[in-house]
């Protein structure tokens, strides 16, 4: 067996796994951050060829990868926050980045449950579920509620009663992308 060395206080083969680990995970937000892209792409191109139904299951396909991608950053428990430093500290990403937002995190959380609450506060139920058009237009219809809607000026979406900017997201995912893309190519080199 081996006899592991230690320098400054690190055991160089713990070291070694836990730099593979980190590639590993830094590999799956680079790959989450692609599918993001590939999200925010064709929803643009969904939006060109006026596909409603095609434009939301992008939005929301982009907004799932941002989520995952924030919970590799941001992780919810407790036992893997240490993990979410570490790798905002090795990407350099800061805690205002636009995918630790609430919007993003109630947008995660906004299921079934969340849609009934939506519904159950409602006067009517007489509903949009699906709405492209610029937010300064919305106004003109007053009386219509909309569950999704997404301005296509701005890229604003929103559902029941959030906000949340796409670009601002897509901005983020590129970046982390980007810090990924960088340090892997560096552990590489």
């Amino acid at each position: 067996m081996p006899k592991k060395t230690i320098e400054k206080g690190i055991d160089k083969a713990g070291y070694k796994l836990e730099q593979q680990r980190l590639a590993k995970i830094v590999e799956e937000v680079r790959q989450q951050c692609r599918f993001g892209k590939i999200a925010w792409q064709s929803l643009r191109a969904g939006l060109n060829g006026m596909d409603l139904e095609k434009t939301f299951f992008y939005v929301h396909a982009l907004l799932d990868r941002a989520h995952q991608t924030a919970q590799f950053l941001w992780p919810a428990g407790t036992d893997d926050a240490k993990d979410g430093e570490d790798l905002r500290k090795t990407l350099k990403i800061a805690d205002d980045s636009a995918l630790k937002t609430p919007e993003l995190a109630a947008f995660a959380e906004s299921g079934a449950a969340q849609f009934r609450l939506w519904l159950d506060g409602l006067d009517h139920f007489h509903f949009i579920g699906m709405n492209i058009m610029p937010r300064g237009s919305t106004s003109a219809y007053r009386q219509d509620v909309f569950l999704r809607s997404l301005d296509p000026e701005v890229f604003q979406f929103s559902w029941h009663d959030r906000v949340i900017d796409l670009r601002k997201i897509a901005a983020g995912l590129r970046a982390v992308e980007s810090a990924a893309d960088f340090w892997l190519k560096r552990q590489s080199a």
